[in-house]
């Protein structure tokens, strides 16, 4: 972790650079680029709007008003008429998948919406317009749709019987194949659940594997035997997918696992990296969600850090899942179920175990990134961060708990006290009938606490957790995020039912933090990253409106003019857009 240990010193050296230079730094060379007449939403709280930046190499050299950029200005630089756009630091994502999306960007989409006859439906065109896809995969679909008992490979095999098929579901918690991919991979009746209660095969009252597989322990095995992960396919997915990112003004991001492969993700992107075919800084994570992942969790991220250290992609975080998902029925509640009646999912990792692998990565003082869905989960997670701390506090690990789905009112106020990041995606604040359905009217109340959360003192980070998306790529786009996380209702829709409860809408300004300073703390970053002023990385957008001037149910419909990251324009619109 020698990198982000640099970074925090450099980050305190930096601050006081700023203080004294205020908003420029020396004219002595020209600047590369200067922009100007623009609504410059600085982030920086002593002077949070300006009209002009200055950048030279990869740097910000100068904020402030037209006339002061004029002392940057030279022959070769490139100026940048704005003409009133608003300007922004680069979006964060705080929590997706980069690496971990590349395998499933040819697959065929479904979302939790459709019926089984239209997924069903969606697979059997997918299959027959890639006839050379092997296995077929999919995504995005919900198990609960197929009832209690969930989709199994003989519904599989009635539309691909011909090769292997693999479908995960939306949140990526759950897999679906077909009986050629059981065959294949050699999954029977004799095959041990990985993990009873947490990592299973789904069967039939004979033991057979119905063709459900909930969680990754019992999944992930599977499509590795079936070669999900091909170098050709990563090549193209990546050329298409990073461009697209640039495209939605996505500068950097937090990899919350690169899980497929077997390392060959981590070493496809390190290799980008030093090929310099890396148009975002990436910040990895090594995932673990089982007590056998913890047995070599902390050997594996020391390796992974050696072995990745590059200024656009390096691994330096801990990722440990504690739960599943709501609609998998594998969240960890402090109560149980509605349904199914009584319920009650156990836990992905022992909390002995867990605990004594996090206080000896927070002595290495390695931050630690917690997914908790349920409210047991989240609560769990909040303790061991409160052991983590009394047991080194002079470490200077950060902890983050992403997701926070359902928040025990009396857990809330403890992530200020604690100091942990709350990390949410707010596309999925759609209101959730099938949470409805499995936890009732009361946990409903509980969902994403981020406002009664950052009032207690917390520090609130969006992103996409993309490709676990229930609106496709829009799920990927920071203004998607932003604007829902302001209105907790599909975009563009104030007629829909907002996702309870209501009072836990974030201002735009909290939603503009946790896409840029908030989440480049939460990456260690901050010193570098995350707001618009001298010294800082030219890492930066521009946005065709101004988001403050647009009704929150418009936010959306802002586009993305240019983006520019490490001062170059990695991103910028043409005319026919």
């Amino acid at each position: 972790m020698i990198r982000k240990r640099l970074l925090r010193s450099a980050a305190g050296l930096l601050s006081v650079f700023l203080a004294a230079t205020h908003s420029a730094i020396g004219a002595d060379a020209p600047a590369d680029h200067i922009f100007t007449n623009g609504r410059i939403y600085t982030l920086n709280a002593t002077a949070p709007w300006a009209e002009a930046v200055a950048v030279r190499g990869d740097t910000i050299v100068y904020v402030g008003s037209n006339s002061g950029v004029d002392a940057f200005a030279g022959d070769g630089t490139t100026r940048h008429n704005l003409q009133g756009r608003m300007m922004t630091p680069g979006f964060i994502d705080s929590h997706m998948h980069v690496g971990s999306t590349l395998p499933y960007l040819f697959a065929a989409q479904l979302n939790p919406a459709m019926t089984p006859a239209e997924i069903l439906s969606n697979l059997k065109a997918h299959g027959e317009r890639y006839p050379d896809q092997n296995p077929v995969i999919g995504t995005g679909f919900l198990g609960a749709a197929f009832g209690p008992e969930g989709p199994t490979a003989a519904a599989l095999d009635s539309v691909i019987a011909d090769r292997p098929a693999i479908i995960f579901d939306e949140g990526f918690h759950s897999a679906w194949v077909n009986t050629r991919a059981m065959e294949q991979a050699g999954l029977t009746a004799d095959s041990a659940d990985p993990i009873p209660g947490a990592h299973y095969y789904r069967r039939y009252p004979d033991g057979r594997p119905t063709g459900w597989l909930i969680e990754g322990e019992a999944f992930g095995w599977v499509s590795a035997k079936l070669g999900l992960v091909r170098e050709d396919i990563l090549e193209e997915a990546a050329d298409s997918f990073l461009t697209q990112m640039s495209a939605m003004g996505i500068t950097a991001a937090f990899d919350a696992g690169m899980i497929e492969g077997d390392g060959d993700l981590f070493r496809f992107m390190g290799r980008r990296a030093t090929e310099g075919r890396l148009p975002v800084r990436i910040v990895g994570s090594h995932y673990v969600n089982s007590s056998p992942g913890l047995d070599t969790a902390l050997a594996d991220l020391a390796r992974l850090s050696r072995e990745h250290d590059h200024e656009f992609f390096d691994v330096e975080v801990l990722k440990i899942s504690l739960d599943g998902t709501v609609e998998a029925q594998t969240a960890y509640m402090l109560e149980p179920y509605l349904q199914p009646p009584g319920h009650l999912a156990a836990p992905l990792v022992p909390l002995e175990q867990t605990r004594e692998v996090m206080a000896l990565a927070v002595a290495d003082n390695t931050d630690i990134h917690l997914h908790a869905i349920g409210d047991a989960a989240v609560r769990m997670a909040l303790d061991l961060v409160q052991y983590s701390r009394s047991e080194h506090p002079d470490s200077t690990s950060r902890f983050t708990i992403c997701h926070a789905q359902m928040v025990n009112p009396a857990d809330a106020p403890r992530f200020g006290e604690l100091d942990v990041i709350v990390q949410s995606t707010p596309t999925w604040y759609a209101f959730d009938d099938i949470a409805l359905a499995y936890l009732g009217p009361e946990r409903m109340e509980h969902m994403y606490p981020l406002r009664s959360i950052a009032q207690g003192g917390a520090r609130v980070t969006l992103g996409s957790d993309y490709p676990a998306s229930w609106m496709g790529l829009d799920g990927l786009d920071p203004l998607f995020n932003i604007e829902m996380g302001v209105t907790r209702q599909p975009p563009g829709d104030p007629d829909y039912a907002p996702q309870p409860p209501v009072h836990e809408r974030i201002s735009l300004e909290r939603a503009l933090r946790g896409y840029t300073l908030d989440a480049a703390y939460q990456l260690g970053r901050e010193g570098l990253l995350g707001s618009i002023e001298p010294g800082k990385q030219a890492d930066l957008v521009v946005l065709s409106h101004n988001l403050f001037d647009l009704d929150a149910y418009a936010i959306h419909t802002a586009r993305v003019v240019l983006t520019m990251m490490n001062g170059e324009v990695v991103y910028e619109q043409s005319e026919q857009e």
